[in-house]
């Protein structure tokens, strides 16, 4: 249209040159005074024209497809001939930035509501930002961009959540505080032999053990009542969770999606059976290690929020490094170690630490043939193919 339009003035600057008739001066006048006329149409619908999301905050399953909805709003008298939306969106995993355009009309004191219907890929938070709007006149000479009110910016943000899908496991796992792990946590469900805790008092049934009659209780009640000891649990399987990932391997995001949907599965896995555990991870986002202790949902919960919205790290081993060398760590009954990056310098930490019964190295990868070993006999690799999590660590005892 600029080229079209940059012919016509010329056309008509000759014509008004070889033609000296009236009808050659308005012409060339009004195709003059056109861009000014357009420039202030332009700015004055720019001004009433605002672009925001609708939902600021969405949560979505792999498999499903979420409707990102935009609304857009011309409260001028004119129309709004070409409005441009640039949306830039990355997922907060990979961090990798992209671009989606759209260019539509809308009509004057008119309010309507785009949709787009996003697919989740990959699990992770995926941010989207309108990063520029503007309006351009029907001949788009000028593009004016919209501006907004800092208190409106807000609306110019969404995040979509894409949840990982849980894999039902039905793994055994072991107590350590029967091999000597101190543990403070007991079952609320299972009764045990702990006398330290008291899991319940019932009547007397024949072959109570005399040790275990409430003398107190009996004596006020008129009947013999007999002690159930606690379960003790301990809090001793610890997950720690390597999201580096390899730049030169060029590591696929499937992996990442295997590697944190194994970390819920097993985190809810471990919840269900009355399982108190930790996991830990790098966060790159804020340079920290977290060290979490998953005992309840809530917890549970935050752990994979906290997952979805962390980076991949171009070190590796943070994690792992930093427990080996807290002045809190101490020794558990079984680290599981997750990656999607096989690390000769994790399989020695883990073997010269002495922090644990056992090691269980869970290596993500689409290659049936795994390179490098543990050496000690309580110690094992795992190879994890994405969407096989259960038949992968089927023979996994925890």
């Amino acid at each position: 249209m600029p080229l079209l339009y940059s012919i016509l003035l010329i056309a008509s600057v000759l014509f008004y040159i070889l033609y000296e008739h009236a009808f050659s001066f308005y012409l060339f006048a009004f195709l003059l005074a056109t861009p000014i006329v357009q420039f202030i149409l332009t700015l004055y619908t720019a001004k009433r024209t605002d672009v925001s999301f609708t939902d600021l905050q969405n949560t979505a399953s792999r498999a499903s497809k979420l409707p990102l909805r935009i609304r857009v709003v011309n409260n001028s008298l004119l129309p709004c001939a070409n409005l441009y939306i640039e949306i830039e969106y990355y997922n907060m995993l990979e961090g990798q930035k992209n671009t989606m355009k759209i260019n539509t009309p809308v009509y004057p004191k008119e309010s309507h509501q785009m949709t787009l219907h996003v697919s989740g890929v990959h699990c992770g938070t995926v941010r989207f930002r309108i990063k520029k709007c503007k309006v351009s006149d029907m001949l788009r000479l000028f593009s004016i961009k919209l501006r907004y009110p800092h208190e409106e910016e807000i609306t110019k943000n969404c995040t979509l959540t894409i949840l990982p899908d849980y894999t039902p496991l039905e793994n055994g796992i072991s107590n350590y505080s029967e091999v000597g792990i101190e543990t403070d946590e007991y079952s609320k469900t299972t009764k045990g032999d702990d006398p330290s805790e008291i899991f319940d008092i019932r009547d007397y049934i024949e072959g109570d053990k005399m040790n275990r009659i409430h003398w107190k209780l009996t004596a006020k009640q008129n009947k013999t009542m007999v002690k159930e000891y606690s379960l003790p649990i301990s809090n001793s399987i610890v997950l720690i969770v390597d999201l580096y990932k390899d730049k030169k391997s060029g590591s696929d995001l499937l992996l990442f999606d295997s590697l944190i949907e194994s970390v819920a599965s097993l985190s809810q896995h471990m919840l269900e059976n009355n399982t108190p555990h930790r996991v830990i991870f790098y966060d790159r986002a804020h340079s920290s290690v977290n060290d979490m202790i998953i005992n309840d949902e809530d917890t549970h919960n935050e752990l994979v929020r906290m997952l979805l919205r962390t980076q991949l790290s171009d070190e590796p081993d943070l994690a792992l490094i930093d427990y080996v060398n807290s002045k809190e760590n101490y020794r558990c009954g079984h680290i599981i170690y997750i990656s999607a990056n096989y690390s000769p310098n994790a399989a020695e930490v883990m073997n010269d630490a002495d922090l644990a019964f056992r090691y269980t190295y869970l290596l993500m990868t689409e290659s049936s043939r795994i390179t490098g070993e543990l050496y000690n006999e309580f110690a094992q690799i795992i190879p994890v193919y994405p969407g096989k999590l259960a038949e992968s660590i089927q023979d996994l005892y925890l």
